[in-house]
């Protein structure tokens, strides 16, 4: 439990630096930042599995889903590194976060045993809000251009995560389900600035890029950390 305490400080730490440092821009070196700041949420799944060996394949799921974020990290900040590229590897981030997410959403359902028709409901749910945010871009000032549908799929995903999280947390009212849907909201609200941000017009500045990684590190973290309270 010690050396799980240790890295989620010196991750805390790294990632503090990281966000100062990348919302003056992106830059090879804050790509490395960035790798070093998502290691570390990484690290502290894996230091949480040890620390509590209790349902271990939980925490499989959970360092499954944050080792595609990390490769959905790299992928987003390479777009800002090679501009020329920018389609792939925009694209590549979005499925690399879709299934990063599909790993945690089965964490939830497979560690509560969570009824079919429930899961269905919030999937159906998640769908709905992913149609209706895209549809609503011109309302929003935001042009998705080609990259409608792939925004539908990851957003679905995206909000099927934290809808399913929030019903475990209610259902079953353990910390662990509750820090995981704090976390996956934080993610969600993360990904709604970077849509402005990837999107929209104005809102490319450092506040806006200080807080949409604020939030996403935060969700992040806090996904990493409930695979301490599992079972307890």
């Amino acid at each position: 439990m010690l050396f799980y305490y240790l890295t989620l400080a010196a991750g805390l730490i790294v990632t503090t630096g990281f966000l100062f440092s990348r919302s003056k821009g992106a830059s090879v070196k804050n790509l490395f930042f960035k790798m070093a700041s998502s290691l570390c949420f990484l690290l502290t799944a894996v230091l949480g599995v040890i620390a509590n060996p209790n349902l271990a394949s939980y925490g499989v799921l959970i360092i499954m889903g944050g080792i595609l974020g990390l490769c959905g990290d790299v992928t987003l900040d390479l777009k800002f590194v090679y501009p020329k590229d920018n389609h792939a590897y925009l694209n590549s981030g979005f499925i690399f976060f879709a299934i990063g997410h599909i790993f945690y959403s089965g964490a939830i359902i497979w560690y509560n045993q969570l009824k079919w028709w429930w899961v269905l409901a919030c999937a159906a749910a998640a769908v709905v809000v992913a149609v209706a945010n895209t549809l609503s871009g011109k309302m929003l000032k935001l042009d998705f251009e080609k990259y409608r549908n792939i925004v539908i799929v990851y957003s679905s995903f995206l909000a099927a995560t934290a809808f399913i999280s929030i019903l475990a947390a209610v259902v079953t009212g353990t910390v662990a389900m509750i820090v995981f849907a704090v976390g996956a909201v934080l993610f969600l609200l993360s990904d709604v600035v970077l849509c402005f941000t990837y999107f929209g017009k104005g809102w490319d500045k450092a506040p806006h890029i200080f807080i949409n990684h604020l939030l996403y590190y935060a969700g992040q973290f806090l996904i990493a950390s409930s695979v301490v309270f599992i079972g307890k």
